[in-house]
């Protein structure tokens, strides 16, 4: 092998990097990234097709899941994770249950369960949508974080 071949190959396997010169990533997630899931995965959720493509469907829990739920479907791991996160939203809503001061996020958490967007909840909660990003979007963002990694990590 000569050496500018012997380089290539270091410089696209050894390095970390594909040939397109993108980053491989390996190791663990970053929380950082599960909230970023976490958001993609609120911003779609009803749409197991946009789910699909979500990096939590190559999860093995995941591959799991939609094999026995969904052997057959074409889109099973985007239901799969849907259900997840359906499920995920429900026990954030019955864990706020009971507390004064997280009522209103109760009502943002079951809102977005139901598929509202956050300009529509903060409207029915009388309260900004920059608000209602900015506070209880992120907080639910981080919550569901959280319930996600003990469900499928």
């Amino acid at each position: 092998m000569s050496r500018t071949a012997t380089r290539e190959l270091a410089e696209n396997c050894g390095s970390g990097r594909k040939q397109d010169n993108e980053l491989v990533k390996r190791g663990r997630v970053s929380a950082g990234e599960w909230q970023q899931r976490s958001r993609y995965l609120l911003r779609h959720l009803g749409d197991p097709i946009a789910l699909q493509r979500s990096p939590l469907c190559r999860l093995r829990a995941l591959e799991r899941l939609a094999e026995a739920n969904y052997p057959h479907g074409v889109v099973g791991r985007g239901r799969s994770l849907n259900d997840v996160a359906l499920q995920c939203l429900e026990e954030i809503e019955n864990e706020l249950d009971g507390h004064a001061g997280a009522a209103k996020l109760k009502e943002f958490t079951a809102m977005t369960r139901q598929g509202v967007k956050a300009v529509e909840a903060s409207r029915i909660l009388d309260i900004t949508p920059e608000y209602a990003s900015r506070s209880f979007k992120r907080t639910l963002v981080n919550l569901l974080a959280e319930k996600l990694i003990m469900k499928l990590h």
